[in-house]
């Protein structure tokens, strides 16, 4: 620690800061790429800046070294280096991943990362090649946790790895000619997968080609290759790309083995980089207060499900916020739990758990969806998860539920960000926990079906999800096999599909636009067998010829009239099946 007040001094600009309650000056150098460690007060007109170049070294317990980039993606394999249980979930798009890979090759700084150097184990995320360490155990031939840099990592892990999530290749001829050693990355596409001219980072990071191999092949496989020209252009690039495991990355090292206080010097640390949710810091202050809840108790429940249902890290962390608190206030993780012993927390967790698995049997059973690809928000289940941890429902609650769910869903009433909604919905039903009571809060947000509603173009989403619940829920059959649509059929060609009512082709011979036969008054569901055969008959044909029966048109919300079959009144079907499709959707949901 800072005992006395001090100046740190690097070339540049000058910051007036006080750190840890100490008068600290500050000078530094604009354009260096470092992170803010400790806690700072800044002050002066360039605050901001200084926080994003700024390293305050904590005496004896904060220190830092440099590695090579290999060595740290081999130390992950070996367990040396793991991720304790505060780290959440990779969460880099593939643009990031290849502009990592881009940084690395052109020598570009991707900043510090942290490492947690304790000498007693503590809860981890379970990774492949990591050995079971009970909590507390005394830690040899063990480098540390990482507290920052797993996305980085895991990225380089990744494409290292070969993954087929991430293909990254590399252009072995320079794609911009200003500035040669820009864009030379890409992921793997049909135009570049048997371009000689492209070869895979994963295969060169490995060491699986040499350069020499690379230039022969080149020869043989390119015709515009110029030995005389190219050949020390294309080993060049290989080398420095061989050379990023090389990379000299530094890394700052905390040696105090205060889980708590490791935990704080994570949040503080992340909130300069790609900002922490608030789910995310919720989940750390969680693993502090209760070791391992986080990664054996609720990272193992996301997959419990699968495959027809998966949840995230964070949407369980959401759950367990309103069972435990009957509030979804996330802006203050250290007081969720505030106040709380592991024993209530436990408990509120194993509620949570009971809670979710009545409402998969709701959904599969009540509303009638066989998997999440029908829940558009997963945010509309926390309510009734809410519910459902603390009793079951009575069959009028079922019911009740089940309109509410499509209802809110349809009417997209948890869409974007629902933090305040959700907070205050749970505060009423803390009230009053009851279905009733949940319709009531929510009744302003939603309304009836009009025929407006289905000039949608989406096959997927609230409109699509309440049709679905229609079909099943009426026991809908296929047209020709008269099989139940209900996802339970397998076999060849038994998955369902979107049959255009009056097929595209047809639509398209007759001048119309896209958006004109793409729109959700066209579409009914069958299975792909029957879509296969219909082909492009206009309805007044294929109807007679397959036999359709009336009740199976119905059902799906087709106008009876024979005279909408024809193609010449292609408009007035649609506008026909959206007032059947609204009012049958309101008969539904008894509005």
């Amino acid at each position: 620690m800072f005992r006395e007040p001090c100046t740190i001094s690097l070339p540049g600009d000058r910051y007036n800061l006080t750190c840890l309650r100490l008068p600290v000056r500050i000078r530094t150098q604009t354009g260096a790429s470092h992170r803010q460690v400790g806690k700072l007060v800044i002050r002066g007109e360039k605050k901001a800046k200084a926080k994003k170049l700024l390293i305050i070294y904590l005496g004896d317990i904060m220190g830092t070294n440099t590695k090579k980039l290999g060595t740290l993606v081999d130390q992950i394999e070996s367990g040396e280096l793991v991720l304790p249980e505060i780290q959440r979930d990779f969460v880099w798009k593939r643009n990031n991943v290849l502009l990592l890979f881009d940084s690395l090759y052109r020598g570009l700084p991707i900043g510090y990362m942290l490492v947690w150097k304790a000498k007693t184990s503590v809860a981890r995320r379970i990774l492949e090649g990591n050995k079971k360490i009970k909590v507390g155990q005394s830690l040899d031939n063990f480098y540390g946790y990482l507290l920052d840099g797993q996305q980085r990592l895991t990225a380089i892990k990744l494409v290292k790895d070969g993954d087929d999530n991430y293909p990254l290749m590399f252009s072995l001829y320079p794609t911009n000619k200003d500035e040669p050693d820009e864009d030379r990355f890409s992921f793997m596409t049909r135009s570049n997968r048997n371009n000689p001219w492209y070869v895979s980072v994963s295969d060169i990071i490995n060491n699986n080609i040499n350069a020499i191999e690379i230039v022969d092949r080149l020869k043989e496989e390119a015709e515009d290759f110029d030995p005389v020209v190219d050949s020390n252009q294309v080993l060049a690039s290989v080398t420095m790309l061989q050379g990023v495991m090389s990379y000299q990355i530094g890394v700052i090292e905390y040696e105090d083995d205060h889980y708590r206080k490791a935990t704080e010097l994570f949040i503080r640390f992340n909130s300069t980089g790609k900002k922490l949710k608030g789910t995310d810091l919720v989940s750390a202050e969680l693993a502090i207060t209760v070791p391992e809840l986080v990664s054996q108790g609720i990272n193992t429940t996301c997959t419990k499900f699968t495959p027809n249902f998966t949840f995230s890290n964070t949407f369980l962390i959401q759950c367990i916020v309103a069972v435990h608190t009957s509030k979804m206030n996330l802006k203050k993780p250290k007081d969720v739990w505030s106040g709380s012993d592991e024993k209530e927390i436990k408990q509120s967790w194993k509620k949570t758990e009971k809670g979710l698995g009545r409402v998969i049997e709701f959904l599969t059973g009540t509303v009638k969806w066989d998997s999440d690809s029908w829940l558009p928000s997963v945010n509309s289940i926390i309510p009734l998860i809410y519910l459902l941890a603390q009793k079951k429902f009575s069959k009028k609650d079922r019911e009740m539920a089940c309109k509410w769910l499509l209802s809110a869903n349809f009417h997209a009433i948890f869409s974007g960000t629902v933090h305040s909604k959700l907070d205050k919905i749970l505060r009423g039903l803390k009230r009053e926990p009851s279905v009733q009571k949940l319709i009531n809060l929510t009744k302003r947000d939603m309304g009836k079906v009009i025929p407006h509603h289905f000039e949608t173009r989406r096959k997927s989403g609230g409109v699509m999800s309440l049709f679905i619940s229609m079909l099943r829920n009426n026991n809908a059959k296929d047209w020709v096999t008269h099989t139940p649509l209900d996802g339970s059929v397998m076999g060849h060609n038994a998955e369902l599909q979107i049959h255009h009512f009056f097929p595209k082709a047809l639509l398209n011979d007759n001048g119309y636009r896209s958006d004109q036969i793409n729109t959700f008054a066209n579409y009914t569901i069958i299975n792909k067998d029957t879509n296969i055969g219909i082909s492009a008959e206009e309805p007044s044909s294929y109807i007679i010829n397959l036999g359709i029966k009336k009740k199976d048109l119905q059902d799906q919300c087709i106008p009876l009239h024979k005279g909408l079959w024809n193609i010449e009144n292609y408009d007035d079907f649609i506008n026909e099946r959206r007032k059947l499709l609204a009012k049958k959707a309101n008969l539904f949901l008894k509005i």
